[in-house]
């Protein structure tokens, strides 16, 4: 049997070979016939249980957190699939909250791999088998394995020309759609919804988060199209009963309710979401608003513009005592200069530094904004080094938030070594 790192190198090979020769959009570099192979070969069943797949450009993660969550909550058994990782490659993959285990990852890729690799080895120059398409595999049965009733499913990036639409979905889930990754999806908000909407199928449930009127529009005619009905869920107050302080989360957790409340309707399921609100109360949310330590506070978040930096701070400034000290990194292509500029009159210390994965390019640009924003910025680049100096600053009385680019939040909970073998933490 494979050990665990050499499946997951397994599930990374084909596309790492053909990656320097994908150049252009996802419709012209993808495809999901290759995905469509390893399924009838490896007997992946794509159909076993009720659906929620989600897409958007922000907040499907946590959306799709919360709604696993609540089918839990419900009384199912249900599987999720997230995507990026923290920690391990397996907490992409779970069952009511916990991470596939190691020897179960290690033996579905061995199982699968001569399937993989056959199909593999016959695809065209331009073609590869994606990471995010083996991960759903193996998530796939893992969850028949382990006889979950519902799953919910996150697209990795667009939706039409991701592997995820394979699976048949009951209710198509969208947070909210903005310009991103215009350089796959692009070149506008116009294309990105028309990949994304590919998650919708024939005569499915469409529960939407508020979106633009473009967009909503879009949104309406492939509904139709698709003899699909659309439901769109309007912004929030109420905090939702979370330990999580995210003010992000009022939106999200009511989406992912409207759309856990549509998939138990569509299936005439005998159970409620009445008794939902115990599970959500025990969800970890990690590297969203994740407080990881408390001597001194320890706000772990991945904002990286200015608008997500004005949630963070609603969000955590009354549960962040002085003094307050920020710890960023963020590449040279995010908006730096919104995210400093809402957090750095906040507080008294401001340290910018690198993160260890090394594919990330880190300009001078954002220290020199620092420096305009704050006196007391410096530049620490090697990353554990600013956590050390940012918690010396903070004193055990006081802040630190780290945030900042998806590495950096990846850093920093392996720091504080922070648990995530399951998002659901058990009752006492």
């Amino acid at each position: 049997m494979l050990t665990e790192p050499d499946a997951s190198n397994l599930i990374f090979a084909s596309y790492e070979r053909k990656a320097t020769r994908l150049k252009g959009y996802d419709q012209h570099t993808r495809t999901l016939s290759g995905m469509r192979q390893l399924f009838e070969r490896a007997g992946i069943n794509v159909s076993g249980f009720p659906i929620i797949t989600v897409t958007g450009s922000k907040g499907k993660g946590s959306t799709s957190i919360a709604a696993a969550a609540l089918l839990q909550g419900a009384g199912l058994r249900v599987g999720l699939l997230t995507s990026p990782h923290y920690l391990s490659l397996r907490e992409r993959i779970r069952v009511n909250g916990t991470a596939l285990p190691s020897d179960d990852y290690a033996r579905i890729i061995t199982e699968m791999a001569p399937a993989l690799q056959s199909v593999d080895a016959a695809l065209p120059d331009d073609q590869y088998l994606s990471p995010t398409g083996l991960f759903l595999a193996v998530a796939m049965r893992h969850f028949e394995e382990q006889h979950v009733t519902a799953a919910v499913l996150e697209v990795g990036r667009g939706g039409r020309y991701d592997d995820v639409s394979l699976i048949e979905n009951r209710v198509a889930c969208f947070t909210p759609i903005t310009g991103e990754h215009l350089d796959k999806l692009g070149p506008t908000v116009a294309d990105v919804t028309w990949h994304k909407t590919g998650i919708i199928k024939p005569g499915s449930v469409v529960v939407s988060a508020t979106q633009s009127p473009d967009v909503a529009q879009q949104i309406r005619e492939v509904a139709a199209q698709q003899h699909s009905r659309v439901a769109f869920i309007g912004i929030q107050n109420p905090q939702p009963p979370v330990s999580n302080p995210g003010l992000f989360l009022r939106d999200n957790v009511a989406l992912a309710s409207a759309a856990a409340r549509e998939l138990i309707t569509a299936y005439r399921m005998k159970a409620s979401l009445a008794g939902a609100a115990d599970v959500l109360r025990r969800v970890q949310f990690p590297g969203r608003t994740d407080r990881v330590s408390d001597a001194p506070v320890v706000w772990v978040d991945g904002a990286i513009n200015r608008p997500s930096a004005e949630i963070f701070i609603n969000s955590v400034l009354n549960e962040s005592p002085a003094p307050r000290v920020l710890v960023t990194a963020l590449p040279h292509d995010k908006d730096y200069a919104g995210l400093l500029d809402t957090l750095a009159p906040h507080v008294q210390h401001l340290i910018v530094t690198r993160v260890s994965a090394g594919h990330l390019v880190f300009a001078a640009d954002v220290f020199a904004h620092a420096q305009q924003r704050s006196p007391h910025a410096t530049e620490e680049p090697n990353v554990t080094a600013a956590f050390a100096r940012g918690t010396e600053l903070a004193t055990a009385a006081g802040t630190l938030w780290i945030v900042g680019t998806q590495s950096l939040v990846r850093d920093a909970l392996s720091h504080w070594q922070r648990d995530l073998t399951t998002l659901i933490t058990p009752l006492e």
